[in-house]
């Protein structure tokens, strides 16, 4: 009589192993996808991007014209060991800022090659300021603590254009004396209204 015919079989996967198999792939996918992200984000602020600086005013009553020397403009990067400050080239410039009254009006004060990054804070230094007033006369400002800060936040990437719209507010900034004018009548000290950031 023919033995019987000996047959095999796998045991089914336990509930246990088959649970924890479900849950490697979504995992290790999920794992991929931050390292992924965070790649990406790191590669956003490597090399170098364009930071394009323009300025204009808010109006001083009883000035037709008020010229002024730009020696600096810098920016400040978040998270930096050392002074984090980098100076744009500027040096120099001069504009009729009561001519660019509004950001439509805007000039452009500086365009630079900048380290692409987080920043956090700008800072304009005026070195020299001439006022014509409506009435004819002129006057050089005693330029008194040149340099303005504003704390405001934009983004440098790499390969694009940043764009910082820099409003001189030349009401707060400009103090006349009452006439007669002359010699010391005028003070100029910098103040930025606001800064409006566009970017590519």
């Amino acid at each position: 009589m023919p033995s019987a015919a000996t047959s095999s079989s796998v045991a089914p996967a336990s509930p246990k192993s088959s649970h924890r198999r479900s849950y490697r792939i979504p995992l290790v996918i999920a794992v991929a996808a931050v390292a992924l992200l965070g790649g990406l984000y790191v590669l956003g602020f490597l090399g170098n991007g364009n930071l394009q600086l323009e300025v204009h005013d808010a109006p001083c009553s009883g000035c037709a014209h008020v010229w002024v020397t730009f020696s600096a403009v810098s920016v400040h990067e978040s998270d930096i060991k050392g002074s984090g400050w980098t100076d744009l080239s500027v040096t120099g410039t001069t504009f009729d800022l009561e001519a660019l009254n509004g950001s439509s009006m805007a000039k452009v004060l500086g365009l630079d090659s900048l380290a692409a990054g987080h920043y956090e804070q700008i800072r304009v230094t005026v070195v020299n300021v001439t006022i014509g007033l409506t009435s004819g006369a002129q006057v050089r400002a005693l330029v008194e603590g040149p340099s303005a800060d504003f704390n405001g936040q934009f983004d440098v990437s790499t390969g694009g254009t940043t764009t910082l719209n820099i409003d001189i507010n030349l009401a707060a900034s400009i103090h006349l004396a009452p006439a007669p004018i002359g010699p010391g009548s005028a003070t100029f000290t910098p103040d930025i209204g606001s800064v409006d950031v566009s970017g590519s």
